[in-house]
């Protein structure tokens, strides 16, 4: 399936422009070669399928489309406008690939993963405050800019908000499908939204409306995913898999209904130790294993080479030890809907308030506290100690959340780095 579609990317025009100039900007950097440009390409690659989208070509919704500017804001966004192959390769960034803001806690629904609950709540940012730190964050090379919450549709100026952020980033919506009409998506996708993510747990509509607590998050759902792709917006199918229900049946059918709404992509997110599920009780049906890691990578990776499906990602894979590692704030953090900023979206712990101080510095500490990427997801290796320090008063403060972070720094890189600098 790839070999097709790099094929046809081998004979687009604005593709090759692209890849010359990844190449210039790589070349003046004794770390880089042809070769090493080659294979970053192919570790890149391993284990995606690459969908083309309009004129863009989607390798990982990790990172943004290509070939776009936002493409190039990520492979320029290190700490020195010199060497920069060997900077990203060694992960000193200047800022993370993706950062996700909440811009409201507000929610109609009661899901039993919601990674926000538990926290001290304050006033949201206004409108102003948002876009002098969308400013911030695409002056420091932000390349994806995720919109989350609660649901960050019942905030009435989310089409000014949106279009508060120029082509140097890529900007993603993530919802319920509350209030997505086509009228909203087409304006929208007008004010430079690039994609949707919408919230879909089980084909089965009672089993998803439970999972949700409301009883009309399924046709809600359903209804928002045919919106978005028939509005021209690259659409995502995001579903949260407990471990119990870890099934190729179960799977294949959310990849078939996907498909039938005119999805782009299913990404199988895995519950984590955060917000409800801090809580001490038994979650071993909930929480995954090494070995149900295992078992969804070869489901995407047979949902994949079978070609009848969606693109199908998830963090099991994307965040292994074999790929990228945990980016959480290095290649990933976070914007509560108050301004502060967090590791990732599930790790409360909070390195200072884009209110107060500069959303540059505050992350650039952060950076070095947090170490390189992580093999495993630090959430899950970290947050019962956030708990048992904030004594349950999340997020964590600045002080100690710095000092947990270099208490757990790691010398190792995952292997997509690793193979990179030999």
């Amino acid at each position: 399936m790839n070999k097709k579609m790099i094929m046809k990317m081998a004979f687009d025009k604005e593709v090759v422009k692209a890849l010359i100039k990844v190449h210039e900007i790589f070349k003046g950097d004794e770390s880089y070669t042809i070769t090493k440009g080659i294979k970053a390409a192919q570790e890149i690659l391993r284990g995606e399928k690459i969908v083309k989208f309009k004129d863009k070509y989607i390798l990982s919704t990790f990172m943004p489309p290509f070939p776009s500017k936002a493409f190039f804001t990520h492979i320029s966004a290190t700490k020195e406008e010199k060497n920069i192959f060997k900077q990203q390769i060694y992960s000193e960034r200047s800022a993370p690939i993706s950062i996700h803001v909440s811009l409201t806690d507000r929610c109609m629904y009661n899901c039993l993963h919601c990674s926000a609950k538990g926290r001290i709540l304050e006033n949201e940012l206004t409108t102003e405050e948002w876009i002098n730190v969308f400013k911030e964050l695409q002056d420091m090379n932000t390349s994806v800019i995720g919109l989350t919450g609660g649901e960050p549709l019942l905030r009435e100026d989310i089409e000014r908000i949106i279009e508060s952020i120029d082509d140097r980033s890529s900007v993603v919506l993530f919802t319920t499908g509350l209030n997505f009409t086509e009228d909203m998506a087409i304006k929208l996708r007008g004010r430079g939204l690039f994609g949707v993510g919408i919230s879909l747990d089980s084909h089965i509509k009672e089993e998803h409306n439970r999972l949700r607590g409301n009883e009309n998050a399924f046709d809600t759902a359903v209804k928002a995913i045919e919106t978005a792709s028939k509005s021209g917006l690259y659409t995502i199918v995001q579903t949260v898999v407990l471990r119990r229900n870890l099934n190729e049946e179960k799977l294949c059918n959310i990849f078939s209904l996907a498909k039938k709404l005119g999805a782009h992509e299913v990404k199988i997110l895995e519950p984590i130790i955060s917000g409800s599920l801090l809580e001490n009780k038994d979650l071993s049906e909930i929480f995954y294993d090494d070995l149900s890691r295992k078992k969804l990578i070869d489901i995407q990776h047979r949902a994949n080479r079978a070609g009848i499906y969606p693109k199908i990602t998830t963090f099991a894979y994307t965040e292994s030890k074999e790929k990228f590692g945990c980016g959480a704030g290095t290649q990933h953090s976070y914007i509560s809907s108050s301004g502060e900023l967090y590791p990732c979206d599930f790790l409360p712990m909070s390195f200072g308030n884009v209110r107060k101080g500069k959303a540059s510095m505050l992350w650039q500490e952060m950076n070095r506290a947090i170490g390189n990427p992580k093999i495993g997801c630090f959430a899950m290796k970290i947050n019962n100690k956030v708990k048992n320090i904030s004594k349950g008063k999340l997020p964590l403060c600045k002080e100690d959340s710095i000092n947990l972070c270099r208490k757990n720094q790691s010398d190792d890189f995952p292997d997509f780095y690793k193979v990179l600098q030999d």
